[in-house]
């Protein structure tokens, strides 16, 4: 509210052709604030459920909830059905507010629950609301992945919340002349970070559709067109980039993974690169290592805390001097509530400050040691959490929904490097005389409760699992994934040119033999990054313009083969086909009649 009265006539967001001012954004934001208040009684610490497609309205449904004194719980527009009525059962949610896209899918998930479009909210009053609430009060609500089978919720307040963005503000010497790309969906907290970058220094919020995301090419060119000048991305969607594309960018920010050194190493000198870390229980960031050149050492740092930030690197009670590895704790402002209805958690993972009376440390299951120069090495994970292409994914979560099919009897889920990075493999042992169905049938099942990018690339049949001499499962006994890899349908050879070249293509980028024709690209470990790649290497192989909705519309190597030889066909047919005589009807082409089927 201050920067509006400062800019008001600034551009504060973009989506396509929708510009709104600070003016504008305040007004709508505050109409909806004055509808939340006034006809369903918001009070501090409710929450108010949002499931919007990423637009201004997902932007102003975001402000609108905080300004109203409650706080938001961001879902997946597809996030499954099962998982979404659980958030909502779990979260006590007041209000889901949805826009005209989903508001239909709302109205079904939400029961008794009240559901308001937010575009069709009218209120006389759009001044701005009285403040109901304080620095302890809560601003949003972030399910994360669950050990025990089920998402639980990170209650986020106020205070961190402040202390981040104008941390970050100040870090990042932002200006009103910035322009800032909103990457994260607002499922992730990172979202947080590039809303209040933008909003708190008066400069220019640009939301592209999600659908736009999975296209490095065009989020390249958007970037250099529209002039982006602070940039937050997982390393491993940095890699796909065209760095070109990347020349008026001034601040480059990653996070989420470890930072990939060739991308550090030919960026740090054009721009300031900063290796950002923190985990949702801790206001999007505790950590920032801005690169002046690589380091020495296999790893890029994750830097020193931020402002009103304590970390500890603790054995037990026992610090650990420098150089020492022990697991990362963390106290300060941006310190979390705590987990929703979940007390056993809460007080297991925030536990006491071992020498500060009355505070709380965050045990972050995170292994790091401090280096000499002050900075933190980030090592890996204590626990069987797991960190792939960005996303934090609880192992158990996904052994729960596994075993949840009558045909296993045992279940193990883990991280298993591949040269182009790492992916989830699931190990299942089959119950007595049940036959284990193949890997498209097991991700049909899980996809059922869960997200996409928790569904393993993996499936491996094993007899039994591997145990210690404890009786627990001994991990690094399992084999590698290729071996006994549950399959899908019959293996069938190439049947045609095209679709060798294109089961080379694959076997390179899944890192597997034997390939069918007819195997789903996304059963065999194929994803969105995955799908972006072969894109590209279609291109450069058969010179076939196919785009990434190809990729999902036609997952088979059987079905892309058809499209590209069906393309090439027709290109060829209308340099050569003569003009005939007008009439009523004609002949369908062999091209014709192949796109006709496509079509069905």
């Amino acid at each position: 509210e201050e920067q509006v009265e400062k800019t008001p006539d600034n551009t504060a967001v973009i989506f396509g052709d929708s510009v709104l001012t600070y003016r504008e954004l305040n007004t709508a934001a505050n109409r909806v604030a004055h509808y939340l208040r006034d006809h369903h009684n918001i009070r501090p610490d409710d929450i108010i459920a949002l499931q919007l497609e990423r637009s201004e309205w997902m932007v102003i449904a975001m402000l609108s909830v905080l300004k109203s004194g409650a706080a938001y719980l961001p879902i997946l527009t597809d996030a499954p059905e099962s998982r979404v009525a659980y958030m909502l059962y779990d979260s006590g949610a007041k209000v889901l507010l949805t826009d005209v896209s989903a508001a239909e899918r709302g109205q079904k998930l939400a029961d008794q629950l009240p559901v308001v479009c937010v575009q069709e909210i009218v209120h006389p009053d759009v001044s701005n609301p009285p403040a109901v609430v304080s620095s302890r009060s809560l601003a949003y609500v972030i399910y994360t992945s669950g050990s025990t089978g089920k998402p639980k919720g990170v209650l986020v307040e106020h205070r961190g919340v402040v202390n981040m963005g104008l941390s970050q503000q100040r870090l990042f010497d932002m200006s009103a002349e910035d322009r800032v790309l909103l990457f994260a969906d607002y499922t992730f907290d990172a979202s947080v970070s590039d809303l209040l970058l933008a909003l708190l220094s008066g400069a220019s919020l640009f939301v592209v559709p999600r659908h736009r995301l999975q296209d490095p090419d065009w989020l390249g060119a958007y970037i250099e067109e529209r002039g982006i000048s602070v940039l937050t991305l997982p390393p491993a969607y940095l890699s796909g980039l065209d760095k070109s594309k990347l020349s008026g960018v001034r601040v480059l920010i990653t996070a989420g993974e470890e930072a990939v050194a060739g991308d550090v190493a030919l960026l740090s000198g054009r721009l300031r690169y900063i290796n950002a870390y923190g985990p949702t229980e801790y206001s999007v960031c505790i950590s920032s290592y801005e690169v002046r050149g690589l380091p020495e050492g296999s790893s890029i740092p994750i830097g020193r805390p931020i402002a009103n930030t304590e970390v500890l690197i603790l054995q037990g009670e026992a610090v650990q001097p420098v150089g020492v590895a022990g697991e990362l704790c963390v106290s300060g402002l941006g310190l979390a509530r705590g987990y929703l209805n979940n007390e056993a958690l809460t007080a297991e993972k925030f536990i006491p400050h071992p020498f500060k009376a009355g505070e709380r440390l965050y045990r972050t299951g995170d292994l790091a040691r401090w280096l000499s120069d002050g900075n933190i090495e980030y090592l890996g994970r204590i626990d069987h959490q797991l960190k792939i292409r960005g996303y934090r994914i609880e192992a158990g979560e996904i052994e729960y929904a596994l075993l949840t099919h009558p045909s296993i009897q045992s279940a193990v889920v883990t991280g298993y490097a591949f040269e182009g990075g790492k992916e989830l493999v699931a190990y299942v042992v089959a119950a007595t005389e049940q036959a284990l169905p193949d890997s498209s049938e097991l991700r049909g099942h899980l996809s059922r409760t869960l997200p996409d990018y928790m569904l393993p690339a993996y499936f491996v049949a094993l007899e039994k699992l591997p145990l210690t001499s404890s009786g627990k499962v001994d991990r690094r006994a399992l084999p590698a994934p290729e071996a006994g890899s549950l399959g899908g349908r019959a293996y069938a050879l190439p049947r045609n040119p095209t679709e060798q070249v294109l089961t080379g293509l694959w076997s390179q980028l899944l890192g597997r033999g034997e390939i069918s024709v007819h195997d789903n690209f996304f059963h065999l470990g194929g994803h969105s990054l995955r799908a972006i790649r072969l894109v590209s290497l279609i291109r450069k192989s058969l010179g076939a313009e196919i785009g990434l909705k190809d990729i999902f519309g036609h997952p088979t190597i059987a079905g892309q083969a058809l499209l590209i030889d069906a393309s090439a066909y027709d290109e060829r047919a209308q340099l050569t086909i003569p003009v005939v005589p007008t009439a009523s009807d004609y002949a369908l082409s062999n091209a014709q009649r192949r796109l006709w089927v496509l079509s069905k």
